[in-house]
């Protein structure tokens, strides 16, 4: 056990402690009697929320780090890529990147839709083709007819819409060196970060995912138990642990988690590498996220019905109390709603949960609450959210209680795919329950009031404190509908956030106009171009973008122009933002866009908005980097760059941050360490040319990049001008301002 996590481990008993001494508190003196069904309903919330989180910092306890061991030559490994209604355009992005992964194998679609046309496509991609006629056990029973056919020794399984990275059977196939480990699992990422599963904070360069404290943290940590689990795709398996059990397991609509339980009770081992090497769609609408979601909550609760893991033999106690942990976890959905409503059935009803509502309540209450949030913070380390976790448990709650509710009725479970690559309108039906939850919220909070203000009632503290907890759950009701309501998707085809470098050329009247820009994202149907000339609108241009080592030349159209009223006024008509579609690509030119995306765009963004500092060195590079304490404060600032070197090809690049006394930049290629840099930097009030020396290289953990640090040591040609001041309308007009203007890194 390492000593840096002692202190989370500290958090984490100190925390359980203080909610016992409570939960043995309120047992003991605050029960109402005379209104003893409210009461002990709250209390039950309040067991179940004791029990929850004794479950989930258990799971938490300790993560285990590991480094994957060097993938053995000569195995044999099949993929397999399980289909029944998705797009054919979706399903080829995920075959090439299967095809293209750099360890031996082969690759197999294995389609329940039984479509012809994708058997054609498959063997223009370089893959097999496998189709059954009946669906029988739905995607269980598709891999398990898989295995009946083919005759690999190991067995990678993705969803139709996960794409991995080349390097992905490298990572993960070494850790079959082990005898006893049964597959390898690796995390979930979505990379379309438009979806309201996300939050992204592009000034602070942060975001967040509704499942990343499962997959960053508790996975990890149950890793640590060696009960980490098999969720459905992304992972590795060796075929001989599958045929011990008899193949993925079937009879429960959450095949992955009933295979792994099987699979250690007959003494096999999983892993989980901690390192993203699959990318999937998440759903883009409250339709298709709810169908997931019922989907897992029914099969996970089926469990204590099918494959209860305190009483299935062969499992160790830990391993028993992680997959319970998994069980309870979907049990959620009765103890929230009556947090939910309680507040205001308090002041509706006229009945109080708590006996003797007093000063010795009030603060051990607050003392409890907070404690609670705070250790669950820390605890957390970084990934815990508490106001994103309790919306989205506003969003889900009702789903829960319906998948409880099927499952203690026995109600038959139906496997229902997840669309995927559609964005259906928002059914009124599918927030009823939050929008019931606002009028008994607010009907609360009115209630009360007038309660108050005429005189019905003195009770003041016990009203006010209902008053107050109502109208939190009515902004977490009310938040939920926005969040599924709002317009996220603007277009069918997400575009990726990124900076590429493009240069442009437009041919016009008076002759030829040629200049380089950047991009604020991407995909294989168009680009948000940002330029420091005017581009016409609805005219044709030639675009060469730079997607690494590649050049993409093409004919593009200019569709429309973004205003950006964030801009100091001395940027308007300096800096453009355009919207561009790429005219009649061919698919290899399509394709080459959608690989950078995935293998360059998306690790890249991760890299950058994934980062968890811990508070110690924020704090120490936000003093650090404060104008008084550095002669020259680097700006976050995207500005297209090309380098060129003694002898070397020509770099083009984009900058990450930009200071009076050097920049940065990420390049594929590695640079050495004080090597003389001649550098171009396109700027919104000309062209910087100086002369500079690297003073940093380092990989940044992501494949073919290399973080660049230069310092300018020489400008060329008067470039200094770009730096000083220029007058123009009584305002300076300059790099050096701009620089100083712009200290949230917008541009």
């Amino acid at each position: 056990m390492k000593i840096k996590q002692i202190p989370y481990q500290v958090a984490i008993i100190v925390t359980l402690c203080v909610y016992l001494y409570y939960l043995v508190y309120r047992v003991r003196y605050t029960i109402n009697p005379d209104c003893l069904i409210f009461s002990l309903s709250f209390f039950y919330a309040e067991i179940h929320g004791f029990i929850s989180l004794f479950l989930f910092f258990f799971q938490i306890w300790n993560p285990k780090e590991r480094s994957s061991p060097p993938a053995p030559p000569g195995l044999s490994v099949d993929i397999y890529i399980p289909t029944y209604n998705e797009d054919i355009s979706i399903i080829r992005k995920t075959a090439l990147s299967c095809v293209n992964m750099r360890y031996p194998h082969k690759t197999y679609i294995l389609d329940d839709g039984n479509r012809p046309e994708l058997a054609k496509e498959a063997v223009a991609w370089g893959c097999e083709y496998i189709a059954r006629k009946e669906r029988v056990d739905a995607k269980a029973g598709n891999l398990n007819h898989a295995l009946q056919r083919t005759r690999g020794d190991y067995v990678a399984i993705f969803d139709a819409d996960f794409i991995p990275q080349p390097n992905f059977l490298d990572k993960t196939i070494g850790y079959f060196q082990d005898q006893k480990v049964s597959f390898v699992q690796t995390p979930h990422n979505y990379y379309n970060v438009d979806s309201f599963q996300f939050r992204i904070d592009k000034g602070k360069e942060k975001s967040w995912n509704e499942q990343d404290i499962f997959y960053k943290l508790m996975m990890p940590c149950r890793d640590y138990w060696n009960s980490t689990f098999f969720t459905g795709t992304a992972a590795v398996f060796r075929r001989k642990a599958l045929d011990d059990i008899g193949g993925i397991a079937t009879g429960n609509i959450t095949e992955d988690i009933n295979t792994t339980i099987l699979l250690y009770s007959h003494g096999w081992k999983g892993i989980y590498h901690n390192e993203i090497l699959a990318n999937g769609l998440a759903a883009k609408d409250l339709k298709n996220y709810q169908t997931q979601k019922l989907r897992w909550a029914e099969g996970n609760i089926g469990l204590l019905f099918t494959n209860n893991p305190l009483f299935v033999k062969g499992l160790t106690i830990p391993q028993r109390i992680s997959f319970f942990a998994v069980i309870f976890g979907w049990l959620i959905g009765f103890p929230k709603l009556i947090y939910f409503i309680m507040p205001s059935l308090m002041i509706l009803i006229g009945g109080y949960p708590i006996g003797s509502f007093d000063v010795s309540f009030i603060w051990r209450y607050l003392m409890f609450l907070g404690v609670i949030l705070v250790g669950f913070k820390f605890a957390c380390r970084g990934y815990g959210k508490v106001r994103y976790d309790e919306c989205y448990l506003m969003i889900n709650f009702f789903i829960f209680i319906t998948a409880a509710l099927k499952n203690l009725l026995r109600l038959k479970s139906i496997f229902k795919v997840t669309g995927k690559g559609t964005h259906e309108s928002i059914s009124i039906v599918g927030i009823i329950p939050q929008f019931s939850l606002c009028l008994i919220c607010f009907a609360g909070i009115a209630w009360g009031g007038l309660k108050l203000y005429y005189g019905v009632s003195a009770d003041f503290t016990g009203i006010g404190t209902a008053i107050f907890w109502s109208f939190i759950n009515g902004f977490f009701a009310l938040s939920a509908i926005e969040l599924v309501t709002r317009s996220h998707f603007k277009r069918k085809d997400f575009r990726f956030i990124g900076t590429v470098p493009v240069r442009y050329s437009i041919e016009g009247d008076s002759g030829s106009v040629s200049n380089i820009g950047i991009s604020k994202d991407l995909n294989e149907h168009g680009i948000s171009l940002v330029t420091f000339t005017p581009l016409p609108i609805d005219k044709k241009i030639s675009l060469s973008v730079y997607l690494n080592e590649r050049i993409l030349q093409c004919r593009a159209t200019v569709l429309y122009t973004v205003h950006r009223h964030y801009l100091p006024h001395y940027l308007h008509g300096r800096m453009f933002v355009y919207g561009i579609k790429f005219d009649e690509l061919t698919r290899n030119e399509m394709d080459l866009i959608s690989t950078y995306c995935f293998n360059t765009i998306v690790p890249r963004f991760l890299y950058k908005f994934g980062e968890r500092s811990s508070v110690i060195l924020k704090m120490f590079f936000k003093f650090y980097n404060h104008e008084r304490f550095r002669r020259h404060v680097r700006r976050k600032i995207t500005l297209p760059l090309v380098v060129q070197n003694n002898g070397k090809p020509s770099l083009t690049a984009v900058t990450n941050d930009v200071s009076i006394s050097g920049l940065s930049f990420t390049s594929y290629v590695p640079w050495e360490l004080g090597a003389t840099l001649v550098m171009e930097v396109f700027t919104p009030f000309g062209i910087l040319a100086a002369e500079g020396e690297i003073k940093q290289m380092r990989a940044i953990g992501v494949a073919d990049s290399y973080f660049i640090g230069a310092k300018f040591t020489q400008f060329i040609n008067q470039s200094e001008d770009v730096f000083l001041s220029r007058t123009g309308k009584g305002h300076q007009e300059s790099l050096s301002r701009w620089l100083k203007i712009t200290p949230d890194g917008r541009n």
